[in-house]
């Protein structure tokens, strides 16, 4: 009974409010009306046009056929007024009268209206089939109740125009009229339907559509059960009724569209933060996967375990890759790319290619061949992470497809854009345009695979990701992230001869002379050094880190202060005059991130120039890079430190800065704060000093450490120095391991974090390659804090002691 109801409130409520605009309407004088009719019928076809245009997108976009239903019937509805429009400003005559009269004119009217109805019928079919809203039985009843509404409306206009009253007998005695029957009973069979729609779904968009047609169903009635009078009232009133019944629809096609793309935007952002947070928490455990793979085959296998392990590596690191590109994509789909801004040397990016690939190419017996003389003396200003990232992407598929020959990476600088550029943004007055080409010869591409390679997931052809691996995501992600720095990027291929990648991208460029790759040499005396006098503060908790970053800087000439945490270098930074900031990211009292922001704000009280804070972690993840840049750092700078990198970076936040004048109060606070370690290296324990005595060989010292970054790290401290930090790592060892062994009885799983982390940075710094692996999966410790911990602490401890005779041993 309430369904019922409320299908008689909603049908009488809307054929009650569209009655006073018939009787206003058709109470206006005859040329009134006729000169509205002409700029009604102007505003009625092109809110048709417009609503035909939405609707079918929305079908292209949906898939769904009520929408295709709808674009049919506002073109057939469009066709029938286009046809029809003669007849409807001859106001003495009644809609239909030539359909009657049987002119091909009005044989087309009276099949488009027909037709159009139909459609309108079918959407509603279609929409209920697609819903799976089965309500055949509550059409029939709403057809009733509809047509019974609607009779009891007509006395509306009866009882407030003139000449006009109930008369039902000159609809049969009128062809002109009588012929609108079949149209009457399928407008009221899709009224009926949509009200149905809307009493069960209750939408704001579905009272529109079934508003829009039960206006429909007034004018037809009223043709019917108004006297003849008023037949050629309703008539003349169907134009400017189609106004809002138009205006209704095409609210229904834009609501709905605003829900497609509103549903289709959340779907996607689910879909890349799902991606983005499965991304990382697979990683996670997979870092350890490879990390334990990578001790186990350096450990002593026979053939067949080392080919296992090799594959176990081979594949995780397949997986990785795989893992970083699905979350740049999806980062890049959910418009996520926040893209950096500050100046870097290209000519880094172009020696770590030819230093890498150079070495794949030797493997491969391939030639390669960089010519970027074009970036010498530059310094861009751009991503350098995300341009290194588009060079390795198109490098690495050059390599990979190409068996024999040669790859050649080139660079060419244009004061204009091409004209073949029209595509491109232009450029700005402080801009250089640069063309970037990798050129392979490799087995090439197809001209058909050729349109379709950018797209994600494709690779030249389907046997292409089975032959050489990949996910073929690489290089939509280098075109995307092309196209976000305000570039263009194009391929040319012949199948068999080889491909040319063109990279076209935009960059403020300033001169610079004089930066080198390689550390100078400042050994001999008269050395110009251009770091030297710099004053710098070195921000560390540990002493070896410390003592490791301080021997690489002093090298070079530079003043150096350390300080053992956040809250002493804001002290030292307030107290005394620094050229640069070197600053660990987590320490305790106050961490790098705390301390960053709190100078930060003392140079904005106080006025002062911006100081260079460059940051020292092991945290290797852009996320917790793009919270240091954040926390208003200007650098990131990754554990172990790598002196060309180090002095890279420095070099170009001080050669063009003034030094600073040392104030009085500047102090070197690391005696003060290490003496406590230094005293601790006699209370560290005797398996320390015993263990020189069970390591020695060669093959267990490559089990241990790096021997390359040993010999460099050697190198740049000295061999003395460096025997001196070798000899402080079991005190620096055992501080951390107490706060392990504390963090584990505590059930504190931040400080173990923090002090694994802390050992993680520090053999890294010294080489100890196998250390810091055991750190890292400790720092990801993700078990109960039990048995299970002080085992993989006990198994640490073991690992230290071997790490420090396998130094001794390599040292002497």
């Amino acid at each position: 009974m309430l369904r019922l109801l409320a299908y008689a409130g909603f049908s009488l409520l809307v054929f009650l409010t569209i009655t006073p605009i018939f009787i206003f309407y058709s109470s206006l004088p005859r040329e009134v009306i006729g000169n509205l009719s002409y700029a009604v019928v102007a505003m009625v076809e092109i809110i048709a046009l417009i609503t035909i245009a939405i609707a079918w997108m929305m079908f292209e976009l949906s898939r769904k056929t009520q929408y295709a239903c709808l674009a049919v019937m506002m073109g057939l509805v469009l066709i029938g007024d286009l046809l029809g429009l003669p007849r409807l400003f001859v106001l003495d005559g009644v809609l239909g009268s030539e359909q009657a009269h049987g002119t091909f004119t009005g044989l087309l009217i009276l099949v488009t209206r027909f037709l159009a109805v139909l459609a309108l019928v079918l959407s509603w079919h279609y929409a209920n089939k697609h819903e799976q809203i089965f309500a055949q039985e509550k059409v029939i009843v709403a057809s009733a109740i509809i047509f019974v509404t609607g009779t009891i409306s007509m006395a509306v206009p009866v009882s407030n125009l003139p000449d006009v009253g109930f008369g039902i007998t000159h609809a049969f005695e009128d062809i002109t009229t009588l012929i609108l029957v079949p149209t009457l009973g399928m407008m009221i069979l899709g009224a009926s339907g949509y009200l149905v729609r809307f009493i069960l779904k209750r939408s704001i968009t579905e009272a529109m559509l079934c508003g829009s047609v039960l206006i429909g169903v007034f004018n037809h009635l009223a043709l019917f059960f108004l006297a003849p009078n008023g037949s050629e009232l309703a008539a003349g009133f169907i134009i400017p009724s189609r106004v809002l019944s138009y205006s209704l629809i095409l609210g229904y096609v834009l609501l709905t569209m605003r829900t497609h793309f509103r549903q289709s935007y959340l779907a996607s952002s689910a879909k890349s933060e799902f991606l983005a947070t499965m991304s990382h928490e697979i990683r996670t455990p997979l870092n350890g996967v490879l990390g334990l793979a990578q001790l186990l085959r350096d450990s002593k296998l026979d053939e067949s375990q080392f080919e296992r392990v090799n594959g176990i590596l081979s594949s995780g690191r397949a997986l990785m890759a795989l893992l970083n590109d699905i979350l740049d994509m999806s980062k890049i789909e959910a418009g996520r790319v926040d893209l950096e801004s500050r100046q870097f040397y290209p000519s880094d990016i172009t020696h770590d290619i030819k230093s890498f690939f150079g070495s794949v190419a030797e493997e491969k017996n391939l030639g390669i061949i960089c010519d970027d003389s074009a970036l010498s003396d530059l310094v861009f200003t751009g991503d350098e992470v995300r341009l290194r990232q588009i060079f390795w992407n198109l490098m690495s598929n050059a390599m990979k497809f190409t068996a024999k020959g040669s790859v050649r990476f080139e660079v060419t600088a244009f004061d204009e854009k091409p004209d073949d550029l029209d595509d491109m943004r232009a450029l700005r007055d402080d801009e250089t345009l640069f063309h970037f080409a990798i050129v392979d010869t490799g087995i090439g591409i197809s001209e058909e695979r050729l349109k379709l390679i950018f797209s994600p997931f494709t690779q030249a052809d389907n046997s292409t990701m089975r032959r050489y691996g990949g996910t073929g995501l690489g290089l939509s992600i280098a075109r995307n992230l092309t196209e976000l720095m305000g570039g263009r990027m194009t391929v040319d291929s012949v199948e068999g001869q080889g491909t040319r990648f063109n990279v076209w991208l935009p960059f403020k460029t300033e001169i610079v002379k004089g930066h080198a790759l390689s550390v100078p040499d400042i050994q001999g005396e008269g050395t110009a050094e251009p770091l030297m006098g710099a004053r710098v503060l070195v921000v560390e908790d540990n002493e070896i880190n410390a003592n490791v970053v301080g021997g690489m800087l002093k090298r070079h000439g530079v003043i150096v202060t350390f300080t053992p945490n956040g809250r002493e270098a804001v002290h030292a930074y307030r107290d005394g005059v620094f050229d640069l900031v070197l600053m660990d990211a987590h320490m305790p009292v106050l961490d790098g991130e705390g301390a960053t922001r709190h100078i930060r704000e003392l140079e904005r009280f106080s006025g002062s120039v911006r100081i260079p804070i460059i940051c020292l972690t092991a945290d290797a993840f852009a996320d917790r890079h793009r919270d240091f840049f954040a926390a208003g750092m200007d650098d990131v700078l990754t554990k172990p430190v790598d002196e060309r990198k180090l002095y890279s970076t420095l070099l170009r936040f001080l050669r063009e800065r003034p030094r600073s004048v040392p104030s009085v109060g500047s102090i070197d606070i690391t005696a003060e704060h290490f003496e406590r370690q230094r005293g601790a290296e006699t209370s560290a324990p005797a398996h320390f000093e015993k263990a020189g005595q069970q390591i020695g060989t060669e093959e267990t010292v490559m089990d241990l450490i790096d021997k390359d970054r040993f010999a460099e790290v050697c190198s740049a401290l000295g061999k003395e120095h460096f025997a001196t930090l070798i000899n402080l790592l079991p005190a620096s060892y055992q501080e951390e391991r107490g706060r392990l062994l504390e963090a584990a009885s505590n059930n504190d799983g931040e400080a173990l974090h923090r002090a694994a982390h802390t050992i993680k940075g520090m053999a890294a710094n010294m080489a100890a390659l196998k250390l810091a692996d055991e750190a890292r999966n400790l720092e990801g410790y993700s078990g109960a804090y039990g048995d299970e911990l002080h085992a993989r602490i006990a198994e640490l401890d073991k690992l230290a002691e071997e790490t420090v005779a396998a130094m001794h041993a390599e040292l002497s």
